[in-house]
Order: C-alpha cells, then sequence, then structure tokens
C-alpha cells in the first residue's frame, strides 16, 4: 500500500469516528436513571453507612454532568454507566456497615444500660437539695433516652442509634461526675 493510501484509509477511519461522536445522542435517560440513584441513596441511607463509596459515585455523577454539559455524550453515557455500577457496589458495602453497625449497637446499648443503673443508683443514694434536683434531672433525661432510643431501634435506625449512645455516654459521664463518682 502506497503512503496516500494509507493516510486516506487514516483519514476515512477519523471522520468515521467523527460523524459516529457527532451522531451520538445525549443520554438523557440514563443521566436520569444515574441521578435517581444517587436519590434512592440517601434515602437508604448510603451517605451514612458508606459514606466514601457514596461520594465516589456522586463524584462520577459530576463527571457525567460536566460530559453532558460539554456535549460530550459518548463519555456522559459511559460516566453514568459507572455512575450506576458504584452505586450498586456502594449499596452492597451499605449493607455490610449497616449490619455491622447493629452488632455494635447490641453491644453497647447493654453496657449503656448497666452503666446507667450503676450512675442512677449513686445520684438516688445522694442527700440534699441538691441531690434531689440532680435525681429528677437525670430521671427526665433517662425517660426521655429511653424512649428515643427504643423509637431508633425499632426503627432500625442503627447509624442514630449509635450516635444517640455516644451522645447518652457523654451526658452519663457529666452526671457521674455532678454525682461524685
Amino acid at each position: 500500500m502506497s503512503k496516500r493510501a494509507i493516510m486516506f484509509c487514516f483519514c476515512a477511519v477519523a471522520s468515521l469516528m467523527l460523524i459516529s461522536t457527532a451522531c451520538t445522542p445525549p443520554p438523557n435517560d440514563l443521566m436520569a436513571a444515574a441521578e435517581d440513584t444517587i436519590n434512592q441513596m440517601e434515602q437508604n441511607q448510603i451517605d451514612k453507612y458508606a459514606k466514601a463509596h457514596y461520594d465516589l459515585v456522586t463524584a462520577e455523577l459530576a463527571k457525567a454532568k460536566e460530559h453532558m454539559a460539554a456535549e460530550e455524550y459518548t463519555e456522559a453515557k459511559e460516566t453514568a454507566e459507572k455512575t450506576i455500577e458504584l452505586a450498586k457496589a456502594a449499596g452492597e458495602e451499605a449493607a455490610v456497615q449497616r449490619q455491622l453497625m447493629k452488632v455494635d449497637v447490641d453491644k453497647k446499648l447493654p453496657e449503656f444500660m448497666e452503666r446507667w443503673s450503676e450512675i442512677s443508683s449513686s445520684i438516688e443514694g445522694g442527700r440534699g437539695r441538691a441531690a434531689r434536683a440532680l435525681a429528677v434531672e437525670a430521671k427526665a433525661f433517662a425517660d426521655s433516652l429511653t424512649e428515643n432510643l427504643n423509637e431508633l431501634k425499632g426503627g432500625e435506625m442503627w447509624y442514630e442509634l449509635n450516635t444517640a449512645l455516644d451522645a447518652a455516654n457523654a451526658t452519663a459521664d457529666e452526671f457521674a461526675e455532678k454525682a461524685g463518682g
């Protein structure tokens, strides 16, 4: 083959590639599906249980949007498809993390309740007006906390329950310090 024939073939292939890229329609349906996936991830709390994965998915969707804005529809389509694939992996990771969080909460909750019982007994054993006021405050805290923890546990909101237990432990520390122990 002559150099001229090779150049002609090269130009023809390049022209076909350019034409095929220019003729690619915008992947609007796929982009909508990718955006819907993000909304579903938020509703299923994947952003809480698998934050790093969620961040990857949202970054990939941002890339797809950039490609759409630049009218790079082939790249936008590929990136939107990758967004959906990453979202699936994020969902699987979130399910694992959710289960691990449940196990952690199932361990922490009885430990907290036992500790609170000891603190509460110490507070109730105090004498004087300040001790009685502290006991009333502790009872109000315990009643409110019990209702909140039961609601979270009933709703299987393990992330929120874990956060509530951490906050309750900090408050219990304050009560223990006020009670003198």
